[in-house]
């Protein structure tokens, strides 16, 4: 009975995942990256650059979306983090490469907004390599308050709404 399950509940992300394709998937990561170095997550192809197309939830929505969902988000990355919410990094030097944390508008330093974690979304980056590298904040701080449509489960994660495997991403154009 167990196994039927989850057997039943794989094959519906897997077909929600194959429906996504057309609504968000990850952009070929440029930025930095040189001709020679593999890009991230090939096989998924290059989305439409129109941004207007994609079917996408605020950070808000996402919150409130089901666990165990397939969603696509939209949202600015604010942090990094690792382990906790405790340790979101809002600022450089960025220190966690395990997880950003979007919010529905960029990150105001003058005007901080985000003293409760109620207007926060952490991502995990631990499934895939190539997703850790290409959208961690250590490694390209100049993705902060960058806006990303990223797609995966929600999940709770450090405690609270989040995504993890991330299965297809896009950095919007500045």
């Amino acid at each position: 009975m167990v196994k039927t399950n989850l057997k039943i509940t794989m094959m519906a992300v897997a077909m929600a995942c194959v429906s996504l394709t057309a609504a968000c998937e990850k952009d070929v990561f440029d930025e930095g990256s040189k001709p020679d170095e593999e890009q991230p997550r090939p096989d998924k192809g290059v989305i439409n650059k129109d941004t207007a197309q994609i079917d996408y939830m605020t950070v808000a929505e996402a919150q409130e979306a089901t666990v165990g969902e397939v969603i696509c988000v939209r949202g600015y990355i604010v942090a990094s983090c690792t382990r906790s919410m405790s340790n979101a990094d809002f600022t450089e030097p960025f220190e966690g490469s395990t997880a950003i944390i979007l919010a529905d508008e960029p990150a105001d330093l003058d005007d901080f907004k985000y003293l409760t974690d109620e207007h926060l979304f952490p991502v995990c980056l631990t499934e895939y390599k190539d997703v850790r590298a290409a959208l961690n904040l250590v490694d390209n701080p100049q993705l902060w308050n960058r806006l990303v449509y990223i797609s995966g489960v929600k999940s709770r994660y450090m405690s609270m709404p989040g995504l993890k495997k991330v299965l297809q991403y896009q950095v919007a154009a500045q």
